[in-house]
């Protein structure tokens, strides 16, 4: 009896013991789990611009907590002031123009590019970063802003790099304007109240300067200098890099999906501007960056004065960074084409590559097919449409939907 008796409470203890091991096991699995989601906090110092809202947009869409990431933004007004910011350990990762980056690479601030970020049009019609002036203002073309005053958000930066190579290019001498160094928030104020003559600016200023004080676009220096022009990236301290390789990986990954999602979703990026401002002019993200372009304008810097030397482009912008090319094309009702900086290409090297597709006709559609790649805009309606793909050796065909035989062939190598 008393042999039963004690096998029962063996029994009874086993199952306890059994009981609590398990839950021992559920709950320090869980807090282990709760632990290994802890996100580490980033430090983004960023502009008060549009171009800036693809990481907004991917924080709300959890694209940086699924790498692990919580963001803390920090808002300054030029790319100046984020290069001295990331030197004084006031942030982890700036978001920034290339002009500034090649800036601190050449002054010894060990500065480097973690990802891309987006590109200028290819007119002024679409472009959103412009100079504009007064719409009664006797400025009427490229060469009539000789001996006027125009505003820039700072001195030796991106607006006065991008201002002077296309006024040469223009036939203009590029240091004949006046350049002045004013915040994008205050320069309609002094266009309004003939403190300058015109200003340089990107959205949505541009779009408030067009629609609320009836400015005009006197030049878009962007694409003055080539289609798609590279403007700015993120960038942080090679010292940061090294010390957080998974950390700047995971960056680099979460924001060129928010690019390509903000690229995809352009309704969504409207949405989280300022109300009024909704229907500005918004840039070409794409994770890809043009590392010609780039050698172009950091020959453009050192010409005008910006930097001293030529920077290190190997290890400003370093292979982790995706190279690639923009391409434009476009779709009409009896033409279609693929251009590179506006010529028509036949052969590419394989890599990467963001399409720009306009599809102007409401009856077909633009479609590319080849290995690895099978993209197409709608047959009903026209509209736009941006693809970021890897091109593989091989033949791909762009054509219409509706008449296939209206195709080209497109040959990589």
């Amino acid at each position: 009896m008393s042999r039963t008796r004690n096998r029962r409470q063996r029994a009874r203890l086993l199952a306890v013991g059994a009981a609590l091991l398990v839950s021992l096991t559920l709950f320090g699995g869980l807090a282990s789990s709760a632990q290994s989601r802890a996100l580490a906090t980033v430090t983004v110092d960023t502009l008060p611009i549009a171009n800036a809202l693809p990481m907004d947009l991917g924080i709300k869409k959890g694209f940086f907590s699924d790498q692990g990431i919580e963001i803390s933004k920090k808002t300054l007004q030029s790319g100046n002031d984020i290069v001295l910011a990331l030197a004084n350990n006031n942030g982890d990762i700036g978001y920034l123009g290339w002009v500034p980056m090649m800036i601190a690479s050449t002054q010894g601030i060990p500065l480097s590019a973690v990802a891309a970020s987006e590109v200028e049009g290819t007119s002024e019609a679409d472009n959103w970063q412009n100079i504009l002036v007064k719409g009664d203002s006797s400025i009427r073309t490229p060469s009539d802003l000789a001996g006027k005053t125009i505003a820039v958000n700072a001195l030796k930066g991106v607006g006065e790099v991008m201002i002077k190579a296309a006024l040469k290019k223009k036939g203009v001498d590029p240091n004949s304007p006046k350049l002045v160094a004013i915040g994008f928030g205050a320069m309609r104020s002094a266009l309004n109240n003939g403190q300058v003559d015109a200003y340089w600016a990107p959205e949505p200023f541009v779009s408030q300067g067009l629609n609320i004080d009836g400015d005009r676009i006197v030049m878009a220096p962007g694409p003055v200098l080539g289609k798609y022009w590279p403007i700015g990236g993120y960038g942080a301290l090679d010292g940061w890099v090294s010390k957080n390789p998974a950390l700047a990986k995971s960056f680099h990954d979460a924001i060129n999906e928010s690019l390509l999602y903000a690229q995809a979703h352009p309704d969504e990026i409207r949405a989280l501007l300022p109300p009024g401002t909704q229907n500005v002019r918004l840039p070409i993200w794409s994770p890809v960056v043009d590392r010609t372009k780039l050698v172009q304008l950091a020959n453009y810097a050192k010409e005008f004065g910006v930097i001293s030397s030529l920077p290190n482009m190997a290890r400003l912008i370093p292979s982790s960074v995706t190279g690639g090319k923009v391409l434009q094309g476009t779709i009409g009702n009896a033409f279609i084409t693929l251009r590179l900086d506006g010529r028509a290409v036949t052969t590419l090297p394989h890599g990467k590559y963001t399409i720009v597709v306009t599809d102007n006709s409401k009856t077909t559609g633009f479609r590319l097919v080849g290995p690895g790649v099978k993209k197409q805009t709608s047959v009903k309606g026209a509209g736009h449409a941006t693809w970021t793909v890897t091109l593989k050796k091989g033949r791909y065909v762009y054509s219409s939907i509706t008449h296939p035989s209206r195709k080209r062939t497109l040959r990589i190598t």
